[in-house]
């Protein structure tokens, strides 16, 4: 009897034009699934007074893949976030495109600018001619740009300001289509004397993830789910099948 406890690795593939490019592993994955479903049509006969099933149709057969990821890297939060993983280079704000401040700047408040890794930061304000803000009026965090106001008293607002920064990774959200994928499993069973088995799905059509859990005491994760499409270039028959398959090495 071969029992299953299973490890191994996740591995997604972008499909272009059907063709699954090259795979990238996800890194670790600690729970990773496959589940199953069917639409039916259902018939109750009308002559025993109890009104019993008497037959079934299947009218659909559905699969969906989810995987609990553990490596936030831009490339897997930008398949969870229907992004891409872009690299924004470093530059320079200049005195003549300056970044503008909101025109009322309390005590504590924090302007945020439009950068990060800030360095070489000049704050000048609105007046003609212009007066360069004393730095003791306001606290920088470079790292993430802000500029915590600590005295605008004295000064004509809005603040200009012009900096050098450095360059960044990054991912918006919802910048990409719906997003299909091959997913590949090398696995482990732990319970069979660690011998190993391949489960592929063809082709996934990935969903956002419900939730980026950004505060947390545990190790954050987060969730890759999608639906099984059909592949219509791969045979119907016991080899490999229209969704996917498992194989045992």
């Amino acid at each position: 009897m071969a029992y299953f406890s299973g490890q191994g690795k996740v591995e997604i593939a972008p499909l272009i034009n059907g063709v699954p490019g090259l795979y990238r592993w996800v890194g670790n994955v600690p729970d990773f699934k496959l589940t199953f479903d069917t639409d039916k049509l259902e018939h109750k006969e009308s002559w025993s007074g109890q009104r019993l099933l008497d037959k079934v149709i299947t009218k659909e057969n559905k699969a969906k893949v989810t995987a609990e990821l553990e490596e936030w890297s831009k490339e897997n939060v930008a398949l969870a976030v229907r992004g891409e993983a872009t690299n924004i280079a470093g530059g320079v704000v200049t005195a003549i495109n300056p970044d503008v401040s909101p025109a009322v700047l309390p005590a504590g408040g924090i302007w945020a600018l439009k950068h990060q890794k800030v360095s070489l930061l000049t704050v000048k304000d609105s007046a003609d001619p212009q007066l360069t803000v004393d730095p003791a009026d306001y606290v920088l965090d470079p790292v993430f740009g802000t500029i915590t106001i600590v005295d605008s008293a004295g000064y004509t607002l809005p603040f200009k300001a012009n900096y050098t920064y450095e360059a960044v990774e990054n991912v918006a959200f919802f910048t990409q289509p719906i997003t299909e994928v091959a997913v590949r499993f090398e696995g482990i069973n732990t319970a069979d004397q660690n011998k190993k088995v391949l489960v592929e799905a063809y082709r996934i059509a990935l969903d956002p993830s419900k939730e980026l859990g950004l505060i947390n005491d545990e190790f954050g994760t987060f969730q890759l789910e999608g639906n099984a499409l059909v592949d219509s270039s791969k045979p119907s028959d016991p080899v490999f099948g229209y969704f996917g398959r498992m194989v045992y090495l």
